[in-house]
């Protein structure tokens, strides 16, 4: 099975900063802004009890990006695309190449930063994405699946 690409994991750093600062971001609009805009105030044990699971979350979530990576694969086969994923619950999707309607490439601006794209296998039932690849092994990837998947359609 391959791995995503290393820079996935810049992608995933920076998702966490940014959660981490808007997590933090409204506990301090709670802590400050709360006793200016009306007349009561939040007891210290409560903010405790805010921060401190905040906190932790955060550090969690930045120490799981490289156990997310490691964990993280795929693979195309003539018959169907893998996804395995998961650290606490593994989880091994099988797409059939017949069930491909449409593969999509998204790019947002965390991914558009690290030159990645986002890769969603579109079926009848729903969706399925490969979080990050290459902007060219997206492409090839696209090109490969939707090939054999139309060869899959015509011999069926």
């Amino acid at each position: 099975m391959l791995s995503l690409p290393k820079k996935v994991k810049g992608v995933w750093y920076l998702s966490e900063l940014v959660s981490g600062i808007v997590i933090f971001a409204i506990l301090f609009g709670l802590t400050w802004a709360l006793p200016i805009f009306t007349s009561w105030t939040l007891p210290s044990w409560l903010l405790s009890a805010l921060y401190v699971p905040a906190a932790i979350m955060v550090v969690f979530g930045f120490s799981m990006v490289h156990y997310r990576y490691a964990v993280y694969h795929y693979q195309v086969n003539p018959t169907d695309v893998e996804i395995m994923r998961g650290f606490f619950y593994r989880r091994l999707t099988a797409i059939p190449i017949d069930r491909v309607q449409n593969v999509d490439l998204d790019q947002g601006p965390f991914l558009q930063i690290f030159k990645l794209q986002k890769v969603v296998l579109v079926t009848g039932g729903g969706h399925h994405s490969i979080e990050a690849l290459t902007e060219e092994d997206a492409i090839a990837f696209k090109d490969q699946v939707m090939t054999l998947a139309k060869e899959a359609r015509h011999e069926a």
